[in-house]
C-alpha cells in the first residue's frame, strides 16, 4: 500500500503530464535546430510568417515579399560578422511562386527594413543577380549576367573587401564569373546569411540551400 508522501509525488507526476502531453514534445524533435551560430527571422512587415529548418546539411528557407525597392521583406538565416570575409552557397531548389522569387546569400548591416545590404541570389527563371543598396532607405540596384536562367542547383558566393562587395555565380562551385561588385559603405559588425523570398504577399517561397560556408578573407 502506498503511503501518503508517495501518493503526493505520483499526483504531482501525472498533473505534470497532462500539462506537457506526449505530442507536442515528440513533435518538437522532429524539427532540428539550426547549427550553431545561426538564428533566423523575417526582415520587414511581412503578412505571413517565414521559417527555416536545416537537416543532413540543407537549409530549407520559405519567405515571402522581396528584397528590392527602398524597403525590403524576406526570410533571413544569419549571424553576426565582423571585417572582411566570405559567404559561398549552392542553391538546389526555388519554388517558382513568381519570376523574381529570390534565394540567395547576403551582407547586411542590419535587421532594419531599409538597411544597406549586398546579395547574390538565385531566381527561378530570370536568372542569378547581384543586388545592392548602397544607402539606407535608398533604391536598390541590379546586375546580372543572363548565364544561368534558371539553372538548378546553381552556386553563389558573396564577398566583402572593406567596403567593396562583389557577386559570383557559378554551375560547379570551382570556375566563378563575376556577376557585379559595388562599394556599399557598411559599418564593420554585419549581419551574413542565406535569404528567401517570394515576391508575393501571402504565399511562401521554398528554397532549399547546402554547402554553406562563411570564412575571413
Amino acid at each position: 500500500m502506498l503511503n501518503p508522501t508517495t501518493m503526493t509525488k505520483l499526483t504531482c507526476l501525472f498533473a505534470l503530464l497532462n500539462l506537457f502531453p506526449a505530442g507536442p514534445l515528440a513533435r518538437a524533435a522532429d524539427s532540428p535546430s539550426l547549427p550553431a551560430g545561426w538564428q533566423h527571422q523575417d526582415i520587414g512587415p511581412v503578412e505571413v510568417k517565414g521559417n527555416t529548418r536545416f537537416e543532413s546539411g540543407v537549409f530549407t528557407l520559405e519567405g515571402t515579399l522581396d528584397t528590392w525597392g527602398t524597403n525590403d521583406g524576406f526570410h533571413f538565416v544569419w549571424q553576426p560578422w565582423r571585417g572582411d570575409g566570405q559567404i559561398v552557397a549552392r542553391v538546389l531548389t526555388v519554388q517558382n511562386t513568381q519570376n523574381h522569387a529570390k534565394a540567395g546569400v547576403m551582407f547586411r548591416e542590419s535587421l532594419a527594413a531599409d538597411a544597406r545590404h549586398a546579395q547574390a541570389c538565385v531566381t527561378p527563371v530570370d536568372g542569378t543577380q547581384f543586388l545592392t543598396r548602397v544607402e539606407s532607405g535608398g533604391k536598390t540596384t541590379s546586375a546580372k549576367t543572363g548565364a544561368d536562367k534558371g539553372k538548378l542547383p546553381y552556386w553563389v558566393k558573396l564577398v566583402r573587401i572593406g567596403e567593396t562587395f562583389s557577386g559570383f555565380e557559378s554551375a560547379d562551385g570551382e570556375k566563378w564569373t563575376l556577376i557585379g561588385s559595388t562599394n556599399v559603405a557598411m559599418s564593420a559588425q554585419v549581419c551574413v546569411g542565406l535569404t528567401t523570398s517570394s515576391h508575393q504577399k501571402t504565399n511562401l517561397c521554398q528554397a532549399t540551400l547546402d554547402k554553406v560556408a562563411v570564412t575571413k578573407r
